[in-house]
């Protein structure tokens, strides 16, 4: 369900998900199983009510969903690096910062220094501030040039 969500939502910026479109292409059976998910979703956090019959997705759900967000991205000539040196108290967040780097596509060239291709600046900028690494990560944007 977290999958046609973002599928059906806008880019980073916008997810906001309308659920009246949602419901009407659905059997009765669908919208009511829907329905318990859209409210699971909600009480886990996952989404935040928007209005009426609006939800966006939360830091935390665009966490969760990092896989189909880089989905729809193309590569575009720039490398993006990220290199971080966390600290062994915040091994914990240092584990899921890097998973979280898999998630997003990059590619270990070291333990603390990874890369990808693809525009994510936006998604890694979302990862660093929710296992609060700021000072700790720093992104690189430049053109890979090959000799």
């Amino acid at each position: 369900m977290m999958a046609d969500l973002v599928r059906l939502s806008d880019e980073i910026g916008r997810f906001v998900v309308d659920l009246a479109n949602l419901r009407k292409s659905r059997s009765s059976v669908q919208r009511l199983r829907d329905s318990r998910t859209i409210s699971y979703l909600k009480s886990a956090g996952y989404l935040q009510p928007v209005g009426r019959t609006r939800c966006k997705l939360t830091d935390f759900g665009k966490i969760s969903v990092l896989n189909e967000l880089v989905k729809r991205r193309k590569p575009d000539g720039k490398l993006r690096i990220v290199i971080f040196d966390i600290p062994e108290e915040k091994k914990r967040s240092r584990d899921f910062f890097r998973q979280h780097l898999v998630n997003l596509g990059f590619i270990m060239e070291q333990k603390s220094v990874w890369y990808s291709k693809s525009p994510c600046e936006d998604l890694v900028e979302l990862v660093t501030n929710y296992h609060n690494l700021n000072k700790y990560a720093s992104l690189v944007i430049g053109r890979l040039v090959r000799y």
